[in-house]
């Protein structure tokens, strides 16, 4: 078995192969103490897990290496993007939301998921990982862009970045991401590197491409594909 210590070195040794904190003035920094909170998180994720299914795998290790670290992938764009305001859609056990909040201190996360164990969990994880910058709704994001049940709090002035990882195919996620950031904000848009992205997507006549990113998460070799489009 790992100690903490060595899950710290692979772990730190993994998100720099990703291209996180590589390069003059890289975002974020791969900083000692931005490992430990990422693992943090990441034992959270595991104690709860065994109560409550938020991942697939159970054992601590694959959590860290394939889920977070795929997640922490997501970095790469949000470091080159100009959105202080991000909505997670679909956020389940905060994968990549979470991490980008502990990644991003000076950008607000929006955590939307309908279900209410997760939710709680989110919640927890905010606590206990004194993110201020971490906000949670239970509920959903609809297609016309707004929130069910309405948000408590009102979203602070745009410009919006919406994400999600895994909830929709990326034509009706790009239509449901228009809608929820409104002109002028971004959606990002998640694929596998060999998968295209469909016409109705690239062509879209109300967002244009802004930016591209490609990662492979070390352990498995998955390639993954991030696009941003800024509506129009």
């Amino acid at each position: 078995m790992l100690t903490r210590s060595q899950r710290l070195d692979i772990l730190a040794t993994d998100l720099r192969a990703l291209g996180l904190g590589a390069g003059e003035g890289a975002s974020p920094p791969i900083t000692s103490a931005l490992v430990s909170r990422l693992l943090d998180y990441a034992e959270l994720l595991q104690r709860w897990n065994a109560r409550i299914r938020l991942v697939g795998p159970s054992d601590l290790d694959t959590i860290v290496r394939e889920q977070l670290v795929d997640a922490c992938g997501f970095a790469l764009a949000i470091a080159a993007l100009d959105a202080p305001h991000l909505i997670d859609v679909g956020a389940g056990g905060g994968l990549p939301g979470i991490p980008l909040a502990l990644m991003f201190p000076d950008r607000d996360v929006l955590h939307v998921e309908p279900i209410h164990k997760k939710t709680a969990f989110l919640a927890q994880a905010a606590q206990a990982l004194s993110l201020t910058n971490a906000r949670v709704h239970t509920g959903r994001a609809e297609p016309d862009g707004r929130f069910l049940p309405p948000l408590r709090h009102p979203l602070s002035d745009p410009p919006y970045l919406a994400l999600s990882r895994a909830t929709l195919a990326p034509s009706p996620w790009l239509q449901t991401g228009k809608n929820l950031v409104g002109h002028g904000g971004l959606v990002l848009i998640a694929i596998a590197s060999e998968d295209t992205l469909p016409r109705e997507v690239t062509d879209d006549p109300e967002s244009t491409e802004v930016g591209r990113w490609t990662y492979t998460v070390p352990v498995t070799r998955a390639p993954r594909t991030l696009v941003a489009r800024r509506v129009l």
